[in-house]
């Protein structure tokens, strides 16, 4: 097989290599330096290997896969493949994303394309994208003509940039077009450093603002430690900050601490449903109490709900921390990224903000507590049923309490029928809460075991609960953005087009019309940069 390169092979090579040549962008970088506050919105890595029980992975179920990382040498960074250990689900994602990124790159052969944004940061963390952005160096005009000719179906969407929308499988794309010169300013544009990095098919890093350094040294910063400039172009990035100090185990940098009191007041400028929206993103991560302990610092909880603002300082009896730690904590204990369950977590004891305490307890709070968050999360867009579904595991929350010294089966059979599907994330809500509370496990484990022996003794349809309208929650609310990022409308089911190419992939199919010379293309592009 001989070893001569296509001609747009060769183009896209000189492009890849012209690209890493690059100076990086003359911007000054402050040093991360060690800022107290900064240390306390990290999440802890796990314990080191020598300290964990030395077993091998293959007899606790694990299997090899293929992870990627970052490995810096002679000033440059690249990246390599390794063998690693994992669950088989995630092996499986992993692999189902491998089959879509080399189809991706395959598409590489004739559009000169870069990854961008979150699907590089997540590689690196060892986690699994759900979906990818591309830029590409040529018109959405000729990509269009190209990908019609594929047979590939695809959408249009236009806000700040026009763009296409396609799927790989389960895999998402979102591609948009822009030049040589503009790639620069795309990821300039871009909310922070681990986001703004591009990546060609062929592997070569195009990161001018040091977001591959950022992931190393496991730092959140805005590119050009512009934070309080991007914050205000986009109040939003606020809640997406503390979304990746959720996510990842990365603290945030000096530069965008100072800029946090000044933007903090730009979040009311948000529409509810935005908020609502960021808040679940911040709900369905791992550690979602870090990234609401960064937006309680800065008194950002107020703009999700005035009322579970009011716990802050809120005292109860015999609790030594005040009612927000006590939720935090839950969250903690709880270790869940469920929806339904951290957001009655979230809000179980709201309602302590609104009744009277009677010797330092809040009698009524959890009606109380009920009855406000049904009214929040209908202003802050979400739908009936996860409404509906949230306010009764908070009205319920009590029940066990109630039911120590006096246990009622009639009563236990209502709670049963009433929650259905919801009964496990009752009990998850209750060991969550108590935990935090520092409150015997074994009596509420008792009461737990009777309430399930008379569920077992019910009809099934008391089983489970519709998951659909959790899932709809994947849709993006309409909103305005001025970083070009698309965000779609809820339920409109012509955006969710997918691609007829899935599975094996055919290279019969990668032939293009004689009316489009892809090389002379990109020959221009070379130029242009050469110029450079």
């Amino acid at each position: 097989m001989s070893n001569k390169f296509l001609p747009e092979q060769e183009i896209l090579l000189k492009l890849d290599y012209w690209f890493a040549k690059q100076e990086i962008a003359p911007v000054e970088r402050l040093e991360a330096g060690d800022d107290p506050r900064a240390a306390s919105f990290k999440i802890e890595d796990k314990a080191p290997a020598e300290q964990q029980k030395l077993t091998h992975p293959g007899e606790s179920g694990k299997v090899q896969t293929k992870i990627y990382e970052l490995v810096h040498r002679g000033g440059r960074t690249f990246e390599r493949a390794r063998t690693a250990w994992v669950n088989p689900a995630v092996a499986q994602r992993l692999n189902q994303r491998k089959v879509a990124t080399d189809w991706i790159r395959t598409l590489g052969n004739y559009l000169p394309i870069y990854f961008v944004g979150g699907y590089i940061r997540d590689k690196y963390f060892k986690k699994v994208s759900k979906d990818v952005d591309i830029i590409s160096l040529t018109p959405l005009a000729n990509v269009k003509q190209i990908f019609d000719n594929l047979g590939i179906k695809y959408s249009e969407h236009s806000n700040a940039f026009s763009r296409l929308k396609f799927h790989v499988g389960d895999l998402k794309i979102d591609m948009i077009a822009t030049t040589a010169d503009g790639l620069l300013d795309n990821l300039r544009q871009r909310d922070f450093t681990i986001n703004a990095i591009a990546q060609s098919v062929t592997g070569q890093f195009y990161d001018p603002y040091h977001g591959l350094d950022d992931i190393k040294a496991r730092i959140l910063r805005t590119p050009a430690d512009r934070s309080l400039e991007s914050f205000t172009e986009d109040p939003s990035r606020i809640f997406r900050a503390a979304r990746l100090l959720s996510d990842f185990p990365i603290q945030p940098h000096s530069s965008l601490l100072v800029a946090m009191p000044e933007a903090s007041e730009l979040v009311g400028t948000l529409k509810p449903d935005k908020i609502g929206w960021e808040l679940k993103k911040i709900l369905n991560t791992e550690k979602s109490w870090v990234g609401l302990k960064f937006l309680s610092t800065y008194n950002i909880i107020q703009h999700i709900c005035p009322d579970l603002n009011k716990l802050r300082g809120l005292k109860q009896k015999g609790r030594r921390k005040d009612v927000w730690h006590h939720t935090m904590a839950a969250l903690q204990a709880a270790k869940s990224t469920d929806l339904v369950l951290n957001l009655a977590i979230l809000f179980h004891d709201t309602g302590k903000g609104a009744v009277e305490k009677v010797n330092g307890n809040f009698p009524g709070h959890a009606s109380s507590g009920a009855l406000l968050t049904e009214k929040t999360l209908t202003k802050l867009g979400y739908n009936r049923n996860i409404i509906s579904r949230v306010s009764n595991l908070i009205a319920n929350h009590k029940f066990i309490d109630e039911m120590k010294n006096d246990f009622d089966v009639d009563e236990a059979k209502k709670l049963v029928l009433e929650l259905r599907g919801d009964l496990d994330r009752f009990f998850e809500l209750i060991h969550a809460d108590s935990k935090a509370a520092g409150s015997s496990k074994e009596e509420v484990q008792k009461i737990e075991d009777l309430i399930r022996n008379i569920k077992s003794s019910l009809p099934d349809e008391t089983g489970e609960e519709d998951e659909t309208e959790i899932q709809k929650l994947d849709e993006v609310p309409t909103v305005e953005r001025k970083d070009g990022v698309l965000l779609e409308k809820n339920g409109d089911s012509t955006l969710a087009i997918e691609s007829e190419v899935l599975g094996e992939i055919d290279e019969s199919m990668f032939f293009l019309s004689e009316d489009y010379d892809i090389a002379a293309e990109m020959e221009n592009l070379i130029q242009i940069v050469e110029k450079k």
